[in-house]
């Protein structure tokens, strides 16, 4: 593998600021075009749309204008059980029959997209990481929430509201966040994250997983982008689709 680099109320008035920092969660709005100037890529292709079984091949580029170069892979990985769904801004590109992500389906969204912090179970040195501690980090996934696809505090949110504690979660041990652009009336989706595989034939509930050791080298790859990174997933015959600024 070619890595190079790779008392109450003041709980409370915490709880809230933290809040207010994590909101940069909130995802931009994915397009091809917003890659034009992306230095750092992830692809995550799969056989079909189907598939949950995908490979993740890592490219370098010195700016938006020169040609891609692999960096690493490609490298065993799995997407959602029942396998990928265009996600909501990149719905237009569905074919006859092809699937569109929504809530609860057991898809990882296709398309281009951001990535944001690098976050996990313990505490590590790369910038801008997110260590997730208990109360503080819930994803909600509960679409009557105005907090939807948000990661957000415990003091945020009813308590009847649908999360994912992730600190409570294993497999988030470590992770990257997925920018994804998701829209809460059309209940496209939320918390998509590049996390920790269970085992290699395991599938995930709608995100990209990998081995705990390629997790930890994309994170350091991703802190260390310049401009940013990005992943594209997509099936390998509907790459083109997703216009000029993927490799070829």
């Amino acid at each position: 593998m070619g890595w190079v680099r790779i008392a109450g109320l003041v709980v409370i008035v915490g709880l809230l600021a933290g809040y207010y920092a994590l909101r940069s969660h909130k995802a931009t709005t994915g397009a091809p075009e917003q890659a034009g100037t992306a230095t750092h890529l992830l692809l995550v292709e799969t056989d079909s749309f189907d598939s949950s079984a995908a490979t993740i091949t890592v490219y370098q580029r010195g700016s938006g204008s020169d040609t891609w170069v692999q960096y690493a892979g490609p490298l065993p990985a799995t997407v959602g059980r029942n396998g990928l769904g265009w996600g909501h801004t990149f719905r237009d590109l569905a074919g006859p029959g092809e699937p569109i992500k929504v809530e609860g389906d057991k898809r990882a969204p296709a398309g281009v997209f951001s990535l944001g912090r690098p976050f996990g179970l313990s505490p590590d040195g790369l910038a801008h990481y997110m260590q997730l501690e208990k109360d503080m980090h819930l994803c909600v996934d509960d679409v009557g929430s105005e907090h939807y696809s948000r990661i957000v505090p415990a003091v945020a949110v009813k308590p009847e509201t649908s999360v994912e504690r992730m600190w409570e979660i294993e497999l988030y041990k470590r992770g990257i966040v997925v920018d994804y652009p998701t829209d809460r009336a059309a209940k496209s989706g939320s918390c998509i994250f590049l996390h920790v595989w269970k085992n290699p034939e395991t599938a995930t509930v709608g995100c990209v997983a990998t081995s705990e050791d390629t997790v930890a080298r994309l994170q350091k790859w991703v802190s260390e982008a310049p401009n940013g990174a990005w992943i594209a997933i997509v099936p390998r015959a509907a790459r083109g689709r997703l216009g000029q600024n993927l490799p070829e």
